[in-house]
């Protein structure tokens, strides 16, 4: 049986879920299995990234937000790599994929949604034209895969049939959550000297990711646990509004915000608690890559994420965009540091059985030959 040549398509304008995704996949898939290359319509920095990992990765760079000529480049990519399948991911990506998979005459497109498109856009008019550009297309995707059970519930109330949705959770490459010890004990010392306890989130910083709620339930836990001290790592379009507020909260000193940090698993490794803030979460990636590290979790109850982090199991869950609730969770585990390392351990081992990259591309690859074989899914 010959190799099925997909040929994956995105945004990669930034490195996320939806980036690393792609990454997990193409280090796990059975190469002699699936052959697959990525497409960035964006120059930077994903297709770098992807290269880097030993992706066959090429961009076709869009000139503007309404470059329609990339489809037209797309479609006879698609003609000239001889693709079995065109699998989307994003808004512009889907829009663009679509067409030039049409243009190329290939019917069998696959798109993974990774988000909720309300929450990825600020703006009501934005909102409207993303959500405008997708349905416009929706029909050209013959399947539709949701990273969770939560997010096939949304899409399927936003119309699209639950027959043509498949829940692939997403998956971690387990051997390179191996940080260095002595690197993760060396940033908690440079962040938390002393010993003292650090907080961390990890996400984009973007609206949707709750930060605000971060830095509030920090100020609270502050008044009760002075020595705390709390990071807020990564990097996004939302950083001085936030950089702001901790500042008007004279909390400068408190919550560091790191930036985009290389050697990120050791940085999570050092953290006494991983906080997930967000106000909706397709999945939560992060959160199963601090239990493997073997850090404490509390998240948001939101989306995704109770599939993940279940209460007082695996980790603790707070409901969304509520400072106080957060912070007294926080506080909790702080309080009880057996209790979190133990549900951590926990969530360590329902990941390793349920949400390995070896799992995620198992069953990525079997709706593939599904799809192609027409089986109805």
């Amino acid at each position: 049986m010959r190799s099925i040549k997909v040929l994956h398509i995105i945004g990669g304008g930034e490195f996320g879920g939806a980036e690393k995704h792609i990454l997990n996949l193409a280090g796990a898939v059975d190469p002699m299995a699936v052959e697959l290359t990525v497409c960035c319509l964006f120059s930077a920095p994903f297709v770098e990234i992807a290269a880097g990992a030993g992706i066959n990765a090429l961009t076709i760079p869009m000139r503007s937000k309404v470059d329609f000529a990339v489809a037209r480049k797309l479609s006879a990519l698609i003609q000239s790599g001889e693709f079995d399948l065109v699998h989307t991911h994003g808004v512009r990506a889907n829009l663009l994929g679509r067409l030039a998979a049409r243009r190329a005459g290939k019917k069998k497109v696959i798109t993974t949604v990774h988000s909720l498109l309300e929450k990825d856009y600020q703006g009501m008019a934005l909102r409207y034209a993303n959500n405008l550009a997708e349905r416009a297309t929706r029909s050209l995707t013959g399947h539709f895969i949701a990273v969770s059970q939560g997010l096939k519930d949304r899409l399927v109330a936003g119309g699209i049939p639950a027959k043509n949705i498949t829940v692939i959770y997403n998956g971690i490459l387990l051997d390179e959550l191996r940080p260095a010890g002595a690197a993760g004990a060396a940033l908690k010392e440079k962040y938390a000297g002393g010993g003292a306890p650090l907080v961390g989130i990890v996400a984009r910083l973007h609206e949707v990711k709750g930060h605000r709620y971060f830095i509030e339930a920090a100020r609270e836990i502050l008044r009760q646990r002075p020595a705390t001290r709390f990071l807020i790592i990564g990097d996004g379009p939302h950083r001085p509004v936030l950089e702001k507020l901790a500042g008007s909260m004279g909390l400068s000193d408190r919550v560091v915000f790191t930036g985009f940090v290389e050697d990120v698993y050791s940085l999570m490794a050092g953290l006494d608690l991983l906080v997930i803030s967000s106000l909706w979460e397709g999945f939560g990636l992060t959160a199963i890559e601090a239990m493997v590290l073997g850090t404490p979790v509390v998240a948001t109850e939101v989306g995704g994420l109770p599939e993940v982090v279940q209460h007082g199991e695996t980790g603790l869950l707070a409901p969304p965009a509520n400072a106080a609730a957060l912070a007294k969770s926080i506080v909790w585990m702080l309080d009880h540091p057996r209790e979190a390392r133990e549900m951590a351990a926990k969530g360590g081992d329902m990941v390793r059985r349920k949400f390995t990259a070896g799992e995620m591309a198992r069953r990525t690859v079997d709706l593939y030959r599904k799809v192609l074989a027409g089986d109805g899914v």
